[in-house]
């Protein structure tokens, strides 16, 4: 009992140290924030799963978080940024093995006409440039399953541009390791109902990658793609693989989400499908489910999964 309670004890003062650092930071400048909030989410489901005409169920808390973000004015043009997000798991209270904290994105940074410069934990710019194609992100039906390059990392800094010409912005990020300096970088172009983004991954985790992601909304539709290229440093093996999904819009607050993946970059042969419902209560709660088929080469590791959840942001 005691050592479960220094591990908590040891996650939830990391997270307090955090906080406090801020606090002294604005204390230290007397900086006044012009838009700050404590905000957070918890998305929980009822997960059904079938492998190899075995089935199973279980409750999952997917990607539940609680954040505290900031920005204070330094100049007219130039702004001080800070996150901190920790993702929490409702189900067990283990986010990150035994730890109740997992880091999500946390960093400090400055913006202002030059565009934004940042240091800490963040989603690199090879993940960020899916677009939101992944209409399950964060679920067990997510694209990282048949996809590298989902990567969040630590010792990262971070450049954004402001629009170099009408809808362009390019991110750089360089990652430090222990053996090693790694980059990833995006160009995003941004115009009214389309988005664009061509993304590269420089051998992060053994692999370097690009990909080309769109999307486009019409009246109710979005549609979405995605096409990605991945050599394996190690053995320079190259796989494939595309993403293509569909929300549309039924009524004011209910949605249908139609989305195949197929990629042999993790799975041999892998593809899925997935099929998904989602109703906005309120601004508050969202109610969803979700059907979806896995394959692969190996028949027998198939996975069938139906799940139903919720979604409460505050």
């Amino acid at each position: 009992m005691k050592t479960n309670l220094l591990k908590i004890n040891k996650s939830t003062n990391k997270f307090t140290k955090s906080i406090l650092f801020v606090f002294l930071l604005v204390n230290t400048f007397n900086l006044v924030a012009s838009d700050s909030s404590f905000y957070g989410k918890v998305n929980l489901d009822i997960l059904s799963t079938e492998i190899n005409s075995k089935s199973s169920s279980e409750t999952n808390s997917n990607a539940s978080r609680i954040g505290y973000k900031s920005k204070f004015k330094l100049s007219d043009n130039v702004n001080f940024l800070i996150q901190i997000e920790n993702e929490i798991d409702v189900t067990d209270g283990k986010a990150d093995k035994n730890k109740v904290l997992k880091q999500r994105n946390t960093f400090i940074g400055i913006s202002g006409d030059f565009g934004k410069l940042f240091i800490g934990t963040h989603d690199t710019a090879f993940k960020k440039s899916q677009l939101k194609v992944d209409l399950f992100n964060d679920s067990k039906s997510d694209i990282k399953n048949l996809f590298v390059g989902e990567n969040r990392s630590q010792d990262l800094v971070g450049y954004t541009s402001p629009e170099l010409i009408d809808g362009l912005k390019i991110t750089l990020n360089n990652i430090k390791t222990s053996s090693k300096n790694y980059q990833s970088y995006s160009f995003n172009y941004n115009k009214e109902n389309f988005k664009s983004s061509l993304g590269f991954d420089s051998g992060l985790k053994g692999f370097e990658s690009k990909r080309f992601a769109l999307t486009k909304t019409l009246n109710k539709s979005t549609l979405g793609f995605l096409y990605q290229e991945s050599i394996n440093s190690d053995t320079s093996i190259k796989e494939s693989g595309y993403v293509m999904s569909l929300k549309q819009k039924i009524s004011s607050k209910s949605s249908l989400m139609f989305q195949t993946s197929n990629s042999d970059i993790k799975l041999v042969g892998g593809e899925e499908n997935t099929i998904g419902y989602s109703y906005q209560y309120n601004s508050i709660l969202k109610l969803f489910a979700s059907y979806s088929k896995r394959t692969q080469q190996e028949n027998s590791r198939n996975k069938t999964m139906i799940s139903a959840g919720f979604e409460l942001k505050f």
